[in-house]
This record gives structure tokens, C-alpha cells and sequence, in this order.
């Protein structure tokens, strides 16, 4: 008995090292990973502009993962939406992508995350909208991160 498995091992062997080699060129391979973060500006007393570096110069990029955080000295507010505007990849213009809103501040802080599938046209810079209420006072500040891949 012993025999007739050494026998039919090669033969086994060989068949696993061939599917795994058909399998591993069938699969596609992985995109670069790319990370940004922005920071808000005021365009008016309660809403912030936060705008995102080009994350594919020369592909086609998918954002996979948002995240957003403000901070305040003053009293407390609430986030009322938070928004991604980016071009997809067959147009010219932005298209807003609602993320998330109605979040009240605690202690100061109010912050936010979701996943996305949000498709951004290479060579482009997209940006973050963030409305608060009501306006914030004292020491305000927001950042936005951006996971995505190209």
C-alpha cells in the first residue's frame, strides 16, 4: 500500500503546484493604497470647505473610507451633514455624496465615519462640505481623512 501512494504523490503534487499557478494569474492585481487628510476652512459661520488632494494623477481612483472630526472651545453644536463632492470618472462636474449629519458635539468634539464606494476621475481634486448648528464659537477646527485606492 505504501508503494502506490509514493507512487501517485508526484502526481498530486504536480496537479496542486498547476492549480495554484492558474489561480494566482487569474487574480487581479492590488491597487496602491493612497491616504489624505484636509483641513476645513470657513465659507460662511457655520459651514466648513475642506479640499482633498488629487489622490490618482493618471487612474481613475475609488474612496473607499471617510472620516471627519471638529473640534470646538465654544458651546456646544451639532453636525448637520457632512458631504463629499468628487468628479466621477465619466463627467465634468461634481456630484455630492451625503456621508453623514445630525451628530451632536460632546465636550467639544464631534466626529464621524463611514464607508463609501465613491469613484473619482484621475487628475482631480475633490472636497468635503460640513454644516454645523449652530455656529460654532471660540476655537474652531475640522479635518477630514480620505482612504482610497487608484
Amino acid at each position: 500500500m505504501v508503494t502506490s501512494i509514493n507512487r501517485y504523490l508526484p502526481v498530486l503534487s504536480m496537479t496542486l503546484l498547476g492549480f495554484a499557478a492558474l489561480l494566482s494569474s487569474a487574480m487581479p492585481a492590488s491597487a496602491a493604497s493612497q491616504g489624505r487628510m484636509a483641513s476645513g476652512v470657513f465659507s460662511s459661520p457655520t459651514r466648513l470647505h475642506c479640499d482633498i488632494p488629487v489622490i490618482g494623477l493618471n487612474y481613475n481612483a475609488d474612496i473607499h473610507y471617510v472620516s471627519m472630526q471638529c473640534t470646538s472651545t465654544g458651546v456646544a453644536y451639532t453636525l448637520q451633514q457632512f458631504q463629499i463632492l468628487a468628479i466621477p470618472p465619466n463627467d465634468t462636474s461634481d456630484v455630492a455624496y451625503q456621508v453623514a449629519g445630525n451628530r451632536a458635539s460632546v465636550a467639544g468634539v464631534v466626529n464621524t465615519a463611514g464607508i463609501v464606494d465613491i469613484h473619482v476621475k484621475a487628475n482631480t481634486t475633490s472636497s468635503a462640505l460640513i454644516d454645523l448648528a449652530p455656529a460654532p464659537t471660540g476655537t474652531t477646527g475640522c479635518t477630514v481623512s480620505v482612504s482610497a485606492t487608484y
